[in-house]
């Protein structure tokens, strides 16, 4: 398989105008020519993008007691070296030996009653978030009972591992007339790309019809859409994850939808008004793209903290090859975040 010239990188941060989202579209379709491996981006991110780890912190001054040992082991039992399979790492801190600041200012927040305190961070490759830090709590049955795992969580992986391209997760507002707007786009949008798009031509895959014929994952264009209420109290973290991943997410009012590939890749908010037909096509037509075959952290987007064993839910039939040892640079794309424009 032979690498590509073609790749996306991050979102833009700003509001961009008409015109950028123009330029964009084309950008898209001129780099679609590309010589990129024919297996989609979403198939590709499934089969060779391993998640990368969260790193979970316990900062603590003095021992713990039972109760709070039994709430570490529950941690380090779903961390990435158990069987369970979590993408994320636990470590335990004295806060006296404290030297990362942002540790020390999580510590100095929360660990006033001399009790542990709860951090949890993006992984250090999630290079588009604007701050690592996602939560700090008091170490206790609340702070760590949805950290790691979550019925929203397991629906997309089972819908991912199912073969479908992408999972929209749509969280509304809670304002009724927004919401039924911007679900109303998204359903329909995301229809109209599943409807009227098609994956690349499978020429190099199809000649392997044994592979085809052996792969438990079909290989189809399928989208669809989960709902993220703001007040379940089981998909707390889940929500936090989401919106901590841009600057402004947490304090704008309005419903926002991300999309989600892979093994729990989300690529960026489409928020109120950029819910819209060409911020979802532009989404579409990358995810179900011909793969450039660049390393993950080219590509747009970070991944879930997700409580799953990835390689032995899409098994040994692989349609695509792994990463070449060297690639040629990627040409760099504008993605807009799919924010009304000014």
């Amino acid at each position: 398989m032979n690498p590509s010239k073609q790749s996306l990188p991050s979102k833009a941060t700003a509001l961009v105008s008409t015109a950028l989202f123009s330029i964009a579209l084309l950008s898209v379709s001129l780099a679609a020519v590309a010589d990129a491996c024919q297996v989609p981006v979403f198939r590709y991110a499934l089969e060779r993008w391993p998640a990368d780890n969260y790193e979970l912190v316990v900062l603590h001054d003095g021992p713990l007691d039972d109760a709070e040992s039994k709430l570490v082991e529950h941690l380090r039992a779903s961390d990435h070296q158990s069987a369970v399979a979590a993408n994320c790492g636990v470590r335990l801190i004295e806060a006296a030996t404290l030297q990362d600041e942002q540790l020390k200012s999580a510590w100095a927040e929360h660990g006033q009653s001399g009790k542990p305190v709860l951090v949890s961070l993006y992984p250090v490759t999630a290079q588009e978030v604007p701050d690592r830090l996602i939560a700090a709590a008091p170490l206790n049955s609340e702070s760590v009972g949805d950290l790691v795992d979550s019925p929203i969580r397991q629906e997309i992986a089972k819908r991912l591992v199912g073969g479908e391209s992408a999972v929209w997760i749509f969280v509304p507002c809670g304002d009724p007339k927004q919401d039924e707007l911007a679900l109303g786009n998204l359903t329909r949008f995301v229809e109209q790309n599943e409807q009227s798009l098609e994956l690349p031509e499978q020429e190099e895959v199809e000649d392997e019809q044994e592979l085809l014929e052996q792969s438990a994952i079909d290989l189809r264009l399928d989208f669809s859409i989960v709902t993220l209420r703001r007040d379940d109290p089981a998909e707390q973290f889940l929500l936090k994850m989401l919106l901590a991943s841009e600057p402004d997410l947490e304090g704008l009012d309005q419903p926002m939808a991300f999309p989600v590939l892979g093994r729990g890749r989300v690529l960026y908010a489409l928020v109120g008004k950029g819910i819209s037909e060409l911020t979802i096509g532009l989404a579409s037509r990358f995810i179900i793209g011909p793969c450039s075959c660049q390393v993950k952290n080219q590509n747009p987007g970070f991944d879930l903290l997700m409580a799953v064993d990835w390689e032995k839910k899409i098994g040994t039939a692989k349609l695509s090859d792994p990463l070449p040892e060297t690639s040629a640079a990627p040409v760099l794309l504008t993605i807009p975040p799919g924010r009304k424009a000014k």
